[in-house]
């Protein structure tokens, strides 16, 4: 099975996106990462939502 680390709601203005709410599951990586991965998953989700259309689905796929 799959592990969410992280649920974002996004509201995309006419410039940029913004970050309604945010939960993170981080406990899996060590007290020093958190910070980091925490940043690094909010700035990916805020470009995925930036570069998709308004109405459109996007998928994203690792690797």
């Amino acid at each position: 099975m799959v592990k969410l680390y992280a649920l974002t709601v996004l509201y995309k203005g006419p410039t940029s996106a913004t970050a309604l709410k945010t939960a993170y599951d981080v406990e899996s990586f060590s007290y020093f990462q958190r910070g980091s991965v925490k940043e690094f998953m909010a700035f990916v989700s805020k470009t995925i939502v930036e570069r998709t259309q308004i109405a459109a689905r996007q998928s994203v796929k690792e690797g």
